[in-house]
C-alpha cells in the first residue's frame, strides 16, 4: 500500500524518549512538533538508557522494515546519539525488558557515571553507583566492566562511531531517507589523530549530520535559558520539557531540513 503522508521516525536514548520519566514529555518531544508542521505520523523507538550501537542497529531494522511495508512512503529520521560511555551485552536468557523482538537480547552497560570514575579506577576505589551491579553474574560483570573502564579510550569510540555513521548515511540514502543526526549532549572534545580525522572530515562534510563535538541538543536547551524537567538535573545534560523540544523543532529541525534541501 502506498502511503502520501510522511513517517517522522525517532531513535535515540531518553533525551528524545516519550516515556521518560514525566508524562508530560508523551507526545510532546521535538519529534511531534516537527510532525506538527509536516502532517504524518511519528513513529518514535527512543528508549532511555541506549548506546549509540542499539541506536543505530535499531534504526537500520525499523527503515528496513517501513521499507518493506511501505516502499514509496516519505521518511523523515531524527538520529540522536548518545554518550559514548555506554556499551552493550548480550544475555543468553534474558531479553531486553522491552520485550520488542528488535532489541532482542541486547542490553547497555556503562561502566559508570562517575565525574572521577578514571581516577578511582587507578587508586583502586569503587567505580559503580550501587553494590547491586557488582553482584551480577557473580562478580564476572564487575570483571568485564572494569577491564573495560582501564582499557577504555574516547578515540576508539568515535572512531568506530563515525565509521558507522558513514555507513548508516548511505544506508539512509540507499532506501530514500531524509535524515538529521545530532548529540543529545555534546560529545566530548577530541585532539587531532589521524583516523579520527579522515572519517571526521567525510561525515562532517555532510550538513544533515551536526558536528557531534559541537551542537548537542541539551547544550543547546541550556543556551538558551530552558530549564531541565527537575531542579536537580545538571544544566547542559538533564532532561528539558516540551517548551525546549517545540523551540528546538521550530529553530534548529525545521531550518537545517530546509538548509539541506530535504523539506
Amino acid at each position: 500500500m502506498d502511503l502520501d503522508f510522511p513517517l517522522i521516525y525517532c531513535n535515540g536514548c531518553s533525551y528524545s524518549d516519550d516515556n521518560y520519566s514525566s508524562p508530560i514529555m508523551i507526545k510532546k518531544t521535538y519529534s511531534h512538533y516537527l510532525n506538527n508542521k509536516l502532517q504524518g505520523y511519528v513513529l518514535n523507538k527512543a528508549i532511555s538508557g541506549s548506546n549509540n550501537r542499539r541506536i543505530i542497529r535499531t534504526s537500520i531494522h525499523d527503515i528496513l522494515h517501513q521499507r518493506q511495508l511501505n516502499p514509496t512512503q516519505p521518511i523523515v529520521a531524527l538520529i540522536q546519539l548518545t554518550f559514548e560511555l555506554r556499551n552493550e551485552l548480550w544475555r543468553d536468557k534474558e531479553k531486553h525488558k522491552s520485550l520488542l523482538p528488535e532489541e532482542s537480547n541486547f542490553h547497555t552497560t556503562q561502566f559508570s557515571g562517575m565525574i572521577d570514575w578514571k581516577k578511582r579506577l587507578l587508586t583502586g576505589k569503587n567505580i559503580f553507583e550501587t553494590k547491586k551491579e557488582i553482584k551480577k553474574d557473580q562478580g564476572f560483570y564487575s570483571k568485564l566492566q572494569e577491564a573495560r573502564a582501564f582499557y577504555y579510550s574516547p578515540y576508539a569510540e568515535r572512531i568506530n562511531l563515525l565509521a558507522d555513521l558513514i555507513t548508516f548515511k548511505y544506508f539512509l540514502d540507499a532506501n530514500d531517507v531524509k535524515f538529521l543526526i545530532f548529540q543529545g549532549p555534546k560529545a566530548e572534545k577530541l585532539d587531532e589523530e589521524y583516523l579520527l580525522d579522515f572519517f571526521a572530515q567525510e561525515v562532517y562534510n555532510d550538513e544533515r549530520i551536526f558536528n557531534l563535538e559541537e551542537f548537542g541538543f541539551t547544550n543547546w536547551a541550556d543556551d538558551n535559558n530552558f530549564n531541565p524537567l527537575s531542579p536537580t538535573e545538571s544544566r547542559g545534560i538533564g532532561h528539558y520539557g516540551p517548551d525546549a523540544h517545540e523551540a528546538f523543532a521550530n529553530q534548529i529541525l525545521i531550518p537545517r531540513l530546509k538548509q539541506t534541501g530535504q523539506l
